[in-house]
């Protein structure tokens, strides 16, 4: 089944519409190819205020807004869809940089994959790798220095299919003044509910967003350590940190295993995080994407083993907060039930907005759906270990 350039194979779809209707599974289909119409950035209240950042933002001549219910969430409206004017020459972007030049980012020189023979000023479009165009833009580098992949603006953007700014040209994000970071993943560390002094362990921790936000509400008075298995990843939560302003531990290694690589922790954690590598169904915008049922099931079953090791980290009572950025009760109910199976009990998430989620705590869990709440699809769950 293929919609709008987004696959599933016949056995996912199927699995799906066991769930959910054809119009409804259609619909949030479709809505992956979108941005979520508010774009959100989460204050860094270390160094900040909302009410400061806010100010500064609308100075610069950006329209942004404070959000509702959460202070420290502001947003900025995504304008589009928008239509791009033909170049004669075309820059093609990987995925990951394609899906940020979409809605208006500009390509920097690692994301190229291909470059007619272009000259410094000239005028191009810039595609994706299944040939859409995505944008246009003037050329900031010559066709050698972006097949190089050298650092820094390979095309500056001037359209694109969805605009907003521009926000890592601001001086307020080089400062660290703000994160971005959707509004249902900033949520997370709210159902956490960090206190100062508690041992707290982010086993899935990059690109360090929930870690930071842990590390913030407790004005860095808890001790939190983030777990990655690459150094790559380690690297990335560091510069987050740094960027911050933030202290926080971070440790490189697979968080599966720490009962036993760091078995001084065992029965000592007070609170743990986990949002696992899933089938990343609920992240938008989607230009293309492809999943398989084989892939959702090997997912659910990895994510399940960091809910094992989590259950032996946790001092009794201890709370584990379990999120993902995708739709299949595969990997989100079916392993909350496991969790129970392993000695969780599973508490209310208090959540603005939430659905209800599927099968026997459905009242309990907070799901977040593209087509219904205009944001990436998203579940959250609270455990605490009985």
């Amino acid at each position: 089944m293929d919609i709008e350039g987004i696959s599933l194979d016949d056995e996912l779809y199927g699995y799906l519409l066991s769930f959910f209707s054809d119009s409804e599974l259609d619909s949030m289909i479709k809505s992956l190819k979108r941005p979520p119409s508010r774009y959100y950035i989460r204050t860094n209240t270390i160094k900040t205020n909302p009410e400061n950042l806010l100010a500064a933002l609308r100075n610069r001549g950006i329209e942004a807004h404070q959000d509702d219910a959460l202070r420290e969430a502001l947003w900025m409206p995504v304008n589009g869809p928008n239509r791009i004017n033909s170049a004669r020459k075309v820059v093609i972007a990987n995925k990951q940089a394609a899906e940020s030049v979409y809605i208006g980012a500009n390509l920097y020189g690692p994301g190229v994959l291909y470059a007619d023979p272009i000259q410094v000023g000239d005028e191009v479009n810039v595609a994706a790798l299944n040939g859409e165009v995505i944008a246009i833009g003037v050329a900031r580098m010559d066709r050698s220095s972006m097949l190089n992949r050298r650092p820094g603006i390979a095309v500056e953007v001037m359209g694109s299919i969805y605009m907003m700014p521009k926000l890592h040209e601001l001086s307020e994000y080089r400062d660290g003044l703000f994160y971005e970071q959707s509004l249902p993943a900033q949520w997370v560390s709210h159902v956490l509910d960090p206190m100062s002094d508690e041992l707290i362990i982010d086993m899935n921790a990059a690109p360090g967003g929930k870690m930071s936000h842990v590390i913030q509400l407790t004005q860095g008075r808890s001790r939190v350590i983030g777990v990655e298995r690459h150094a790559k990843k380690v690297n990335q939560i560091k510069q987050t940190l740094e960027r911050l302003g933030i202290n926080g531990e971070v440790i490189q290694g697979d968080s599966r295993f720490m009962d036993l690589d760091r078995p001084e922790l065992v029965g000592r954690v007070d609170k743990a995080l986990i949002d696992p590598p899933c089938s990343d169904m609920g992240v938008r915008p989607k230009i293309f994407d492809a999943k398989t049922l084989q892939q959702v099931k090997s997912l659910s079953q990895y994510q399940r083993q960091f809910i094992k090791t989590a259950h032996k980290l946790l001092k009794p009572g201890g709370v584990l907060v379990y999120s993902t950025c995708t739709v299949t009760p595969m990997e989100n109910e079916d392993n909350i039930t496991y969790a129970n199976q392993l000695g969780f009990s599973v508490e209310n998430v208090d959540v603005p907005g939430k659905s209800k989620g599927i099968g026997e705590f459905s009242s309990l869990v907070a799901r977040f759906y593209p087509h219904l709440h205009d944001s990436p699809g998203f579940f959250i769950a609270r455990l605490r270990k009985t």
